[in-house]
């Protein structure tokens, strides 16, 4: 049990900190405008994708080197494939529009029963597809399996799974208390400011996926080139606690 506590606080730590990228906004996004139960899907949308990410990494770490993963994953294609559906998704949130009852005004605060809610089924797909059309969640993945566990034989399949088991536990934990959190402010927010927050979210997703296609443009490599080269080297250099540890 010891990698799994540790995966929970390994969790805890990076959805504090390392948790700001386009799903964190659009699940906060859809926290305020659709409330908490119908917003948390989103957030099992998010972490379902997780899981399968780090799945497939686990399984993949065996046979293909970490650096090669990276390299795939930087693949121009790939990353304006993710640009394509983050700006989808901006544009959409840029455009959406909280319907009101004819007697509601603009200055109102917002009621869940007057807003135009989507199936909760859809809200879970936009949590899927944001997040693992995201290349940056790959990479962001990629590294972490690189730190903690790559680099030391000692670790078992078993052991691998389980730690992980905690990491994804404590982010779904976190996202769902995100979520609450946010939802908590949906009856102190007017309509006017809902619709301003919606295009301000979407004006952030469209930046981010603008921001993935700059990064592959020829002068942004050059001078950014050794930096992914030197930080993987630093990652594969450094030794990761063994299981002795948690025996």
């Amino acid at each position: 049990m010891g990698l799994f506590l540790l995966g929970i606080l390994g969790g805890i730590f990076l959805s504090l900190f390392f948790s700001f990228g386009p799903a964190f906004f659009s699940q906060i996004q859809a926290s305020i405008h659709y409330g908490f139960r119908n917003a948390y899907p989103f957030a099992l949308g998010v972490s379902t994708s997780d899981v399968a990410i780090v799945a497939i990494l686990l399984l993949i770490s065996r046979k293909i080197p970490i650096d090669q993963t990276i390299a795939i994953l930087n693949n121009h294609w790939i990353i304006y494939l993710g640009a394509a559906v983050i700006a989808g998704f901006g544009l959409y949130t840029m455009l959406l529009k909280t319907r009101r009852a004819t007697e509601v005004s603009e200055s109102d605060r917002i009621s869940p029963y007057t807003a135009s809610i989507p199936s909760r089924f859809i809200i879970y797909l936009r949590g899927i597809l944001l997040n693992i059309f995201n290349p940056l969640i790959w990479v962001y993945w990629t590294t972490i399996v690189a730190i903690l566990i790559c680099n030391d034989s000692e670790i078992t399949i078993a052991q691998r799974y389980l730690f992980f088991g905690g990491v994804l536990s404590a982010t779904l934990t976190m996202d769902i208390l995100k979520c609450k959190l946010a939802s908590l402010l949906q009856r102190l927010i007017t309509y006017r400011f809902l619709n301003i927050f919606n295009k301000s979210v979407g004006v952030i997703l469209i930046t981010f996926a603008i921001f993935m296609v700059a990064s592959t443009m020829p002068r942004f490599e050059r001078e950014n080139s050794q930096k992914p080269a030197q930080i993987m080297q630093e990652v594969l250099n450094t030794k990761p606690p063994t299981t002795k540890l948690f025996r």
